[in-house]
């Protein structure tokens, strides 16, 4: 079984309809051995009250999630620690999958025991409706300090045997340093080049809103794994 991890949030109101967007995407898939896992740090009922409407057509755990409010880390860790699937795909809730067979390509990768963890090809939307910009994840050894040729988490999967946990004191280069880690441990990552999801470009995803000096992650993470 395949757990999609998804973090929630109230992203300023628009919470509800983004979720929306992305469990439609879900009803599609070709695959359906799959739960849903959601962990919601939103403070109103919007993203609960839009997941209500798919409880007949998805196998949904949704949790109220009050701990660490706004840190993203920290609520997908809580996503990965209630998912029962032999493999987790994490996912945004801004972001949606563009191909029915998304699912099934996933778990048909990690049918070879080799497979530990894999990325996906994507593309990026502004309207969930208009995609472009298709980009092929590849790996690079700067990938630790933000040279990002993978893409946002929402590419990922991995098996859930011992997983790894993401940095909860990082927030830019949470994705990346989680990527860096995988491959301390696994090695590099299986690669499906056809893009099964799309990030999402709006006005109020976390990178849009980062106030902070990004050097100060990177100082971190290169002290942490000695780089």
């Amino acid at each position: 079984m395949i757990s999609v991890c998804i973090p929630t949030w109230g992203v300023n109101g628009d919470g509800g309809s983004l979720i929306s967007e992305l469990l439609s995407s879900l009803v599609l898939q070709t695959f359906t051995n799959f739960e849903v896992v959601i962990s919601d740090h939103s403070n109103d009922t919007l993203v609960f009250d839009a997941m209500s409407l798919y409880k007949g057509k998805l196998d949904i755990n949704y949790i109220t999630n009050h701990k660490d409010i706004g840190n993203s880390p920290s609520n997908v860790n809580n996503t990965i620690r209630n998912a029962k699937g032999d493999i987790i795909k994490i996912m945004f809730q801004d972001d949606l999958f563009v191909d029915i067979d998304a699912l099934n390509k996933i778990d048909k990768a990690f049918s070879d025991v080799k497979c530990q963890w894999l990325v996906t090809g994507c593309n990026h939307t502004s309207d969930g409706v208009n995609f472009d910009r298709e980009m092929v994840p590849r790996w690079n050894p700067d990938i630790l300090i933000g040279i990002n040729t993978i893409s946002s988490p929402s590419v990922l999967s991995f098996r859930n045997n011992n997983p790894i946990f993401f940095d909860e004191s990082l927030v830019m280069l949470m994705d990346v340093e989680y990527y860096h880690r995988l491959y301390l441990d696994y090695g590099l990552p299986t690669i499906i080049s056809d893009p099964l999801i799309s990030n999402r470009i709006h006005s109020n995803q976390i990178s849009s809103n980062y106030g902070e000096d990004i050097n100060k992650e990177v100082v971190y993470v290169k002290n942490k794994h000695s780089w």
